[in-house]
């Protein structure tokens, strides 16, 4: 009689006759056999272990310094000194794209732009990095100023994406002009994993949002939100500290 693979299996899950335990006892033999490392080998083994990690990092950076950034700074406007990429970003439209010093992308960046307005502007600022999985839609002007950090997942958008009347969405048409609002994201702002910044918004300096939160309104300085939609939940600058600081840059 022949028995199908899963017949066979059961029976080893189950072994029921003499040969079928045999054949368990033997399969857990092999599958937690470990093979003995001698204490010679161990600096080898540790050498090979760290190269297949570096070894394609290398690789990578290669490829990037030759073929990905120069190929990307060709379809920007403008780029500063040591830009870092790891994949090449993918850009959907004719957005111009200003980038500054020391920026880092850590990973896959795309950036949209529609055919509603002539001049849709992404300015990215000094020390900027953007985590894995960032997309920004620009169809009027996203600002990213100095030292902002945004972090993997997130979404940025100056429109919704189709007009808010039902009768011009069935009708196929561009949206209105002040459906499309531009976005900044001021110095220092920290933009946690999975974020929606929607149209409009202006995250002030210094502040920070908190993950999954979804932005619509406008964010203060120096504070930290959070939530669908985003509240200030607290200011990271005391009145106090501020006067601290005050007082010993004065004593300085």
């Amino acid at each position: 009689m022949t028995l199908s693979v899963e017949t066979l299996v059961l029976r080893l899950k189950r072994p029921d006759t003499q040969f079928f335990r045999s054949a368990r006892k033997a399969y857990d033999v092999c599958s937690t056999a470990n093979m003995p490392v001698p204490r010679f080998f161990k600096p080898v083994g540790r050498l090979l272990y760290e190269l297949r990690r570096y070894v394609p990092r290398v690789g990578r950076r290669f490829r990037t310094l030759l073929y990905t950034q120069p190929i990307f700074s060709c379809r920007c406007e403008s780029v500063g000194k040591h830009l870092r990429l790891c994949a090449m970003p993918s850009v959907e439209g004719h957005t111009f794209i200003y980038i500054g010093d020391n920026v880092r992308f850590s990973g896959s960046l795309t950036i949209v732009s529609g055919k509603f307005r002539e001049r849709p502007t992404l300015r990215i600022g000094n020390r900027v990095f953007l985590g894995h999985n960032v997309t920004i839609t620009c169809n009027q002007e996203v600002v990213l100023e100095d030292d902002v950090l945004i972090a993997s997942n997130c979404k940025i958008s100056d429109y919704d994406g189709h007009p808010a009347s039902m009768e011009k969405r069935i009708a196929r048409c561009d949206p209105d002009a002040e459906e499309i609002r531009p976005v900044r994201i001021c110095k220092g702002a920290w933009i946690g994993f999975g974020v929606w910044i929607m149209k409009g918004v202006t995250i002030g300096e210094g502040s920070i949002v908190g993950a999954h939160s979804m932005v619509t309104h406008d964010v203060p300085p120096h504070c930290v939100v959070a939530g669908s939609p985003a509240r200030v939940v607290k200011n990271t600058e005391s009145p106090t500290s501020a006067n601290i600081a005050h007082e010993v840059s004065i004593a300085a």
